[in-house]
């Protein structure tokens, strides 16, 4: 009689007190947001617990019989919420997201995650009907392998999708968020489950892919390993353009292409001598597969304005693309275009026509794209730069290794000064914001003419004390932005350790 009263007063002591600390967890969890894990907490505290106490009750306290029908029931209505809680337990234990929040212990497949809530419902229906109701499950079974056997037959690529299915989660070849290819089609892994593999094109199409078609294909995932991926590019150049040269222009133009890796590097190759040009092909390797399109655009582009600053030629049947130089037919047309170009501008405004024909005959043009580095900090200007068209702007580089804008330029400005001065690297990159075309004269040219006139010398040392200065001033305040900004930080770290000795 004893033991009888100690759980009778276990019981009543135990089960409110057990209601009142899940309720109080769940009135704390409720404002986190963590709803997956409240819909648990109240599916106990409101059915399943209710039920165990009332079976406690006629079991233990009023002598119900074990098999009695509403014992069977209310054990039936337990398990049935038991199970109703073990999907909800099984979905925060569980996740299939890419990003799995705190509570989630184990990132699985969909698949696996269905196949384990089904075997879960499955495995309590099995004991409550064999158990708790006697029913003969024999018959049952072996009207099912009847069954399978005509489902199997109605569904064989249902069911081999769903094997294919299988066998990619268990090999992993890919997971989401992969960049794959197979057969002609390139995507990115949006979705795998049991049936289908979903993947978003380079189109930004979505194209559903059935397991069965991917298991007979052979896979290529640009994500995996070192995510290093090649990739190849032909093009011609002119039979007059040494092959050698061709090269070197191609792989510089590859080097300077963001997104292409220094390492590997950029090899290029001889293929053929066609008909109107020799063909070349470019190796190249990149690890940001899903920015490829934007990589083949820059570094085509490139090879372009490459080509046309070096004098090469790019051949086609019908047409031919000339190199716009000073070694062109119209020669003597162009250099009067330049010479009257030079005569407009203030620094030579005054100069003699004889002088400034001379300095127009030795003009080197040059074409830049956007993007493209014309001049670089810390290496000697190749030359004296003056824009006939398109902007540029020069960038100086602080303490903290980031660059900054000194000045933008366009249309007959000029920069490279450090090139009149021997022994000096220039202090700033310039980087072309607007298709440049631009006019180069080397040192002695311009040094000629500064000996030759005394107020064109004057002007000239003075436009490079101004650059200077500006140069400087943009160092100066960039100095004292980075310095303001790690007081900042200071301030901000101090402020944070006293909150903290205080708490």
């Amino acid at each position: 009689m004893s033991v009888l009263w100690l759980k009778a007063l276990i019981f009543i002591l135990g089960f409110p007190l057990l209601i009142v600390i899940l309720g109080e967890v769940i009135s704390r969890l409720e404002p986190r947001g963590n709803i997956r894990l409240v819909r648990f907490l109240n599916s106990l505290r409101s059915f399943v617990f209710p039920c165990l106490a009332i079976w406690l009750v006629m079991n233990q306290f009023l002598g119900f019989p074990h098999n009695s029908i509403f014992l069977r029931l209310l054990e039936t209505l337990i398990l049935l919420g038991v199970i109703f809680a073990g999907i909800l337990l099984l979905g925060i234990l569980l996740t299939t997201e890419q990003n799995p929040t705190s509570w989630h212990l184990f990132k699985v497949p969909r698949l696996f995650l269905q196949i384990i809530r089904i075997l879960f419902f499955l495995g309590i229906t099995t004991y409550i009907l064999s158990s708790l109701w006697q029913v003969d499950l024999s018959n049952i079974a072996a009207a099912l392998g009847v069954g399978s056997v005509v489902i199997a037959l109605a569904l064989q690529t249902t069911l081999s999708n769903l094997v294919s299915g299988f066998l990619l989660l268990f090999d992993s070849p890919f997971k989401v968020g992969d960049w794959i290819r197979f057969g002609d089609i390139e995507g990115q892994v949006v979705d795998l489950n049991w049936r289908s593999v979903r993947l978003r094109t380079l189109n930004r199409e979505l194209l559903i892919v059935p397991n069965g078609v991917l298991d007979q294909q052979n896979i290529f995932n640009y994500h995996s390993g070192d995510r290093v991926h090649g990739e190849r590019f032909k093009i011609g150049f002119s039979y007059d353009d040494s092959p050698n040269f061709v090269q070197a222009v191609i792989k510089s133009a590859a080097i300077a292409t963001k997104g292409i890796l220094s390492d590997p590097a950029p090899d290029v190759f001889t293929m053929s001598y066609d008909d109107f040009a020799i063909t070349y092909e470019v190796k190249y390797f990149i690890d940001d597969f899903q920015n490829v399109e934007e990589i083949r655009n820059d570094f085509r582009t490139r090879i372009f304005y490459a080509a046309k600053r070096n004098g090469l030629t790019i051949p086609f049947p019908i047409r031919t693309l000339q190199h716009v130089r000073i070694r062109t037919p119209q020669r003597e047309e162009r250099v009067q275009e330049i010479a009257i170009f030079l005569q407009s501008l203030p620094f030579f405004a005054f100069l003699e026509l004889e002088a400034i024909a001379k300095l127009a005959d030795v003009a080197i043009l040059q074409f830049y794209g956007l993007g493209d580095e014309v001049i670089s900090e810390g290496i000697p200007d190749p030359g004296f730069y003056i824009i006939e068209s398109g902007a540029i702007k020069l960038l100086v580089t602080d303490l903290s290794g980031s660059q900054q804008e000194v000045i933008h330029l366009s249309r007959e400005d000029f920069f490279g000064e450090t090139a009149l001065l021997p022994g000096e690297n220039s202090q700033v990159t310039g980087v072309v914001t607007q298709d440049l075309t631009v006019l180069v004269f080397e040192r002695e040219a311009i040094a000629t003419l500064m000996a030759g006139s005394a107020r064109f010398a004057r002007q000239i040392n003075q436009f490079i004390e101004e650059r200077k200065k500006r140069i400087e001033q943009a160092h100066q305040a960039s100095d004292r932005l980075n310095s303001a900004s790690s007081s900042s930080e200071l301030n901000n770290s101090k402020k944070s350790f006293k909150h903290t000795r205080l708490t």
